[in-house]
């Protein structure tokens, strides 16, 4: 036992308890930082119908997920009616008697979205909230039976003809919001409108960054347009989020052990997770300040 004591001791009197400190101090406050501030808005939406496109994993999941205790009507509108009740099941265990309904909805066709949105206008006299969070990112060049590029289709014509299918029932809300989820690439993006499907030179992070500019711009027409209406259209980035499934499906980095292990750490620390990453499309869904705002971009504070 003096032993013991005597080896603690020296531990203590080393330099290593103080880089541990150090490394875990530092660790911690990069991982606070990325993670954003926390939706600060404790309003309710009870009794609101919200779609949620692309709901049934990652930040479409966990917005739905933070809307169902708000008491809203969460309707999630998702290609895959298994991982839609899988989805469900997780919602109503978190909130037990959460109003959640499952209806497929594939946003890279048309013709999927159009009966998507008579079904809605058939079943609903109104829609609160539009969440157009479905999207793909670093997917391969192909062209859908509609002859567009696919990652274009997903990301920006197929949440544009949703939202135009919806403005009859979005209307008839006292304060209508459609929330179109950009990104940062936005930021880098180039809009080729005279090769939108880039077939002379494509290349994955071009596709996607395009696909959100066209998206952001969109909202800005769109709040121009219905300017004075029951309707807002705001644009909002949930910043760098990881376990989505898009960098799993598509990405280099998952097709390699040695790949995962070194990048792995390093998304964990700087990427924010799905539930940190959805706090500012709750807060652009409830906060009542926002009944008149239109138009604008939002990101998290960090």
């Amino acid at each position: 036992m003096q032993d013991y004591f005597t080896d603690f001791d020296h531990f203590a009197q080393s330099w290593w308890p103080y880089a541990i400190t150090l490394f875990i101090s530092v660790v911690s406050a990069i991982r606070i930082y990325v993670g954003g501030t926390h939706c600060d808005s404790a309003h309710r939406i009870d009794g609101k119908n919200v779609i949620i496109t692309g709901g049934a994993s990652g930040i479409g999941l966990e917005t739905a997920k933070e809307l169902a205790n708000r008491g809203a009507h969460v309707i999630l509108a998702i290609r895959n009616a298994e991982k839609g009740r899988k989805a469900m099941e997780q919602i109503k265990k978190l909130t037990p008697g959460a109003q959640v309904v499952v209806k497929l909805l594939d946003m890279s066709d048309f013709s999927c979205i159009r009966d998507f949105a008579d079904q809605i206008r058939n079943e609903y006299v109104k829609i609160d909230v539009l969440v157009n969070n479905a999207g793909i990112i670093s997917h391969p060049h192909r062209k859908t039976v509609n002859g567009n590029e696919l990652t274009f289709v997903t990301n920006y014509l197929g949440p544009f003809l949703l939202t135009h299918l919806l403005l009859p029932v979005l209307n008839k809300s006292d304060n209508g919001r459609v929330i179109n989820i950009s990104a940062l690439a936005h930021f880098n993006g180039k809009l080729k409108l005279d090769d939108l499907n880039l077939e002379n030179h494509f290349n994955e992070k071009d596709a996607f960054a395009q696909s959100k500019l066209a998206l952001t711009v969109f909202t800005k027409h769109m709040a121009s347009l219905y300017k004075g209406t029951n309707i807002t259209f705001n644009s909002v980035s949930p910043g760098l989020v990881r376990d989505t499934g898009h960098i799993e499906k598509y990405s280099d980095f998952s097709k390699s052990f040695f790949t995962k292990l070194s990048v792995w750490p390093w998304m964990w620390l700087f990427l924010k997770t799905p539930k940190q990453g959805c706090q500012s499309i709750v807060y652009v869904a409830v906060e009542p300040s926002l009944n008149n705002v239109s138009g604008c971009y939002f990101r998290q504070v960090e």
